[in-house]
């Protein structure tokens, strides 16, 4: 299928992960192959163009820009190309409605309601009882509102024996009771590897499970931590004994939900064994789809899942003020709300990169961990894993308590947005373009508006206490009661300890 690329048109999409470098144009020559993709984060087999059309397949597709047009190849099933909708807006809704409709179930309101926390920073390999509990214990005794604790990687002995480390953990039952007791919802770190040479690969492996070799050997898949067996997700035995190893984790301790992560089209490839005939792709799937039995759940991972439940964190950023870090929170954000994936978490506060966070560590940047807080304080859901009150000054760390205040005074407003998210499907983080089309807002990649009225603006830069702000047309109102006219780009002020916003009004 080749589509001409009209004269302003532009194009957002498939994958979370690239929106720096969306949209794209007339002039644009890229290549997009949905069939494996090389993502981490979220992708959604769609386009959407801001002059009203989309394309959408649900088993993916490469989609090729290249002298003005575009390209659809490479389909494993019928392309749905429509048009006419007049907006980017209008193009999200009218494929929403008829492709991934929100299902009207909203996660769990502790995930937005008070900051998450993630263990990975502080103890990065170390998951062990005394020091979450002394972690979760200083959060709430710091005056931050407890709400979703995940305990990361390695709280078990090895991947695929899914229980608590008991050298480090001596009585799992009674931390998760006292961080119960303390107000904290737990979940537990989990990914799709089973370690080889272990009785659960043994015993599998003599089931027929896995993701295997035209042999029917289990393949070897490398990762970040190591080579492990992988599951296969259409095989209802992996399917079963996950299921069991998590419903015995909920039972046994009292775990309120999981953290999973991996899953990744790019560890698949088409000539893998698998029960049933399946794509790269549709085993991500598979793999999200599988958390939707439990509530609390968060994702990095995702494909064709928008509408759903399930919670959307950013890929790891590193502690860096550009791209690969800071630059990415805004554009990474609104991308998963143009894709479907409204209920939206930024990655860690500072960066996932433990080596940045450690004593005496080079490459740590106070004034960016501030400015990385200001990113994902207005955003449905804001994570902290480096202990603020640890890598902070006195004077800065108070910055990041004005901003949690600040959160507060906008959380009735982001959370009326969220919940209805949950049956409208549209984000409550909103592209300019989203909002305003046809006023040339396309390119902006560092504001967002918070649904129809509010606009924040984040300052990105190093050094800077201001920033410039584009304006759509109509009339705005900063917080100290400044108007500002529209339809121009304006400076206002960016202060360490508050988020710029402004008002439509």
């Amino acid at each position: 299928m080749d589509i001409r690329i009209l004269e302003n048109e532009r194009w957002f999409g498939p994958e979370v992960a690239h929106a720096l470098d969306y949209p794209m144009d007339v002039s644009s020559e890229v290549t997009i192959d949905l069939s494996l993709p090389d993502c981490v984060n979220q992708t959604q087999p769609l386009l959407l163009s801001t002059e009203g059309r989309y394309v959408y397949a649900h088993k993916g597709f490469r989609a090729s820009f290249s002298q003005g047009m575009l390209s659809i190849t490479d389909a494993h099933e019928e392309i749905d190309f429509s048009e006419g909708f007049g907006s980017l807006r209008g193009a999200f809704l009218a494929a929403a409605g008829k492709h991934f409709p929100a299902n009207g179930v909203l996660p769990p309101e502790e995930f937005f309601v008070s900051p998450q926390f993630n263990t990975w920073i502080e103890l990065i390999y170390n998951q062990n009882q005394t020091d979450i509990l002394n972690y979760a214990r200083t959060a709430v005794r710091e005056g931050f509102k407890p709400g979703v604790l995940m305990i990361d990687d390695l709280w078990s002995n090895y991947y695929g024996k899914w229980d608590f480390d008991r050298a480090k953990f001596p009585d799992p039952k009674a931390m998760i009771d006292e961080l119960h007791a303390l107000g904290f919802k737990v979940i537990l770190w989990l990914c799709p590897f089973v370690s080889l040479d272990s009785a659960e690969y043994r015993a599998l492996s003599a089931k027929g499970a896995f993701v295997c070799t035209e042999s029917g050997d289990p393949c070897r898949i490398g990762w970040w931590n190591g080579v492990s067996a992988m599951l296969d997700l259409s095989n209802p035995v992996d399917e079963q004994w996950l299921t069991d190893q998590t419903d015995r984790l909920i039972r046994a301790y009292g775990v309120d939900g999981f953290k999973f992560d991996a899953g990744e089209a790019r560890r698949y490839t088409p000539d893998q064994k698998t029960a049933r005939p399946v794509l790269p792709v549709e085993q991500t799937e598979l793999w999200a789809k599988f958390g939707l039995k439990y509530p609390y759940n968060e994702y990095r991972a995702c494909y064709a899942c928008a509408g759903l439940p399930l919670v959307q964190r950013l890929c790891d950023k590193n502690h860096l003020w550009g791209r690969a870090g800071l630059a990415e929170v805004v554009p990474n954000s609104v991308m998963q709300g143009l894709l479907g994936y409204q209920y939206c978490c930024p990655d860690m506060v500072g960066g996932g990169y433990y080596a940045d966070f450690l004593p005496g560590a080079a490459g740590f940047d106070p004034e960016l961990f501030l400015r990385y807080t200001a990113a994902s304080a207005l955003l449905p859901m804001i994570q902290f894993s480096a202990a603020p009150w640890r890598v902070l000054c006195t004077e800065d760390y108070a910055c990041v308590k004005a901003l949690m205040a600040q959160r507060e005074e906008y959380l009735p407003e982001i959370m009326d947005l969220v919940r209805q998210s949950a049956v409208t499907g549209e984000s409550a983080v909103r592209h300019m373009e989203y909002v305003f089309p046809h006023e040339g807002l396309s390119d902006v990649k560092d504001q967002f508006m918070l649904g129809d009225t509010i606009l924040v603006a984040p300052c990105i830069q190093k050094g800077k206490t201001e920033r410039e702000v584009r304006l759509p047309a109509g009339a705005w109102k900063a917080e100290d009661g400044t108007l500002y006219e529209g339809g121009k780009t304006v400076t206002v002020p960016a202060p360490f300890d508050r988020v710029p916003v402004l008002r439509r009004i």
